[in-house]
C-alpha cells in the first residue's frame, strides 16, 4: 500500500487489487498470502510474494489491522535483558512469535514501574494483540490495571503476581535452592551462606525460602541461616567475598541465588588465592550458558528457560484463539547439576 508506481510525472501507491490484477487472481486471495493464510494454495502463495519483491511492494499492516483487529505485534516485557537468563527465555518466545507470523517489541524494564507502565500503555493504545510480562519487582493488580481494562491477553513469565487472574509459566524457585542446599548438606558443609537475591522480588523470597527449608529440616546443628545480600550480577557477587571470607562465621560453602552471582563468587575467591570447591564450595541456580564454560565450572540447578519460553508463546497464541479457555499455568521442576565447584570429594 506504501509502494509508488510511476506513470509519467505522477506517482501512485501500487496496492493489492494492483497485484491481483497483475497475477490474475482475486484482491483477497492477495491479502491471504501476505498474512500465511493456510487456505491459500502453497504455490499461489510463492507466486504472489515473489510479484511483492518484485515491485517491491510494502505491505501497510497498520491500515489491515483496522480491517483484522491484529496488530500482528506481541509486547515482550523483562525487567533485565543482560541476564543471560532472559536471553535464552526472550531467545524462545522469539522463535515462536516468528514461527506464527508475529512480530515482538522488546521492552527492558531496568525494575522500574514507570517504564513497564510505559511500555504497557503503549501496547493498548497501538492495539497490540498481546503481552507476555516477566514484571518488575514491586507489581500488583494496579500495576496491570491498563491490561486488566483494556482485556489485553497476557501471559507471565518467571515471576507471579498475587491475585492476577492470568496465564502463568515458570520455575519451582523454592524447591531449586532447596535442591542446591541439601546438596551442600550433603557432602558435609554445616555452614552454608545464601549469597545475593537482594531485590524485593517473589523469585528472592522464595529461593530464599528454599535454602532456609533445606536448613531447617537438616541434622545440623546450628540452623542459623548466613545471608549475604548483593545484586544479582558477576560485579556484586564478586565484591562480597571479602565480606564473607572475614565473618565471624565463615562458611565453608556458598549458595548464590544464581548463576551471575555464584560465578562472581568464583572470581572473587580466586583473587583471595582461595580455590572453588576445594577451600569454598559454590552452587549458582538457572544454569546459563556461561556455568559450563567457566574455568572451574559450576555446579548449578538446571531452569528451563527454553521451555519457559516457549510455553509462554504457546500459552499467548492459546488466549487469542479462545478468550474463555481456562487459566494455563505450568510451574517446571528444577534439576541438580553437579560438576566442579560444589567439591564433591567431601562425600
Amino acid at each position: 500500500m506504501v509502494s509508488k508506481e510511476k506513470k509519467g510525472n505522477i506517482n501512485r501507491q501500487i496496492t493489492l487489487k494492483d497485484i491481483a490484477k497483475q497475477l490474475g487472481i482475486s484482491t483477497a486471495t492477495v491479502s491471504l498470502s501476505i498474512n500465511n493464510n493456510p487456505l491459500v494454495a502453497a504455490k499461489t502463495r510463492e507466486k504472489v510474494l515473489a510479484k511483492i519483491e518484485e515491485i517491491g511492494y510494502v505491505y501497510n499492516r497498520r491500515a489491515a489491522s483496522l480491517i483484522t483487529g491484529e496488530s500482528r505485534m506481541v509486547g515482550l516485557a523483562v525487567h533485565d535483558i543482560t541476564n543471560p537468563y532472559f536471553t535464552e527465555v526472550c531467545e524462545s518466545i522469539e522463535k515462536v512469535l516468528s514461527q506464527q507470523g508475529r512480530m515482538s517489541l522488546l521492552c527492558n524494564s531496568h525494575e522500574s514501574l514507570k517504564l513497564q507502565s510505559r511500555f504497557i500503555a503503549a501496547l493498548v493504545e497501538h492495539n497490540a494483540d498481546g503481552l507476555i510480562l516477566c514484571p518488575v519487582a514491586g507489581s500488583d493488580l494496579t500495576a496491570l490495571a491498563p491490561i486488566l481494562k483494556r482485556g489485553l491477553p497476557t501471559v507471565l513469565v518467571t515471576r507471579d503476581i498475587e491475585g492476577a487472574d492470568m496465564d502463568f509459566v515458570g520455575n519451582d524457585e523454592r524447591l531449586s535452592m532447596r535442591l542446591a542446599t541439601e546438596h551442600l548438606l550433603a557432602l558435609g558443609h554445616t555452614k552454608i551462606a545464601f549469597v545475593g537475591g537482594g531485590i524485593e522480588a517473589q523469585a528472592a523470597f522464595e529461593r530464599r525460602a528454599g535454602y532456609i527449608d533445606a536448613i531447617e529440616s537438616s541434622a545440623i546443628s546450628d540452623k542459623t541461616p548466613l545471608f549475604f545480600d548483593c545484586e544479582n550480577n558477576p560485579v556484586s557477587g564478586q565484591e562480597v567475598v571479602a565480606e564473607i571470607i572475614n565473618s565471624a562465621n565463615k562458611p565453608t560453602a556458598i549458595v548464590g541465588f544464581s548463576d551471575q552471582v555464584a560465578l562472581g563468587v568464583i572470581s572473587g575467591l580466586l583473587e583471595h588465592g582461595l580455590k572453588p570447591g576445594v577451600d569454598m564450595a559454590v552452587v549458582g541456580c538457572d544454569n546459563i550458558s556461561e556455568s559450563s564454560r567457566a574455568y572451574t565450572q559450576l555446579t548449578t540447578i538446571n531452569i528451563h528457560k527454553s521451555k519457559i519460553g516457549q510455553l509462554a508463546a504457546e500459552f499467548l497464541f492459546n488466549r487469542l484463539k479462545d478468550p474463555q479457555i481456562p487459566i494455563q499455568r505450568k510451574i517446571f521442576a528444577p534439576e541438580l547439576i553437579i560438576r566442579q565447584t560444589c567439591g564433591s570429594k567431601l562425600v
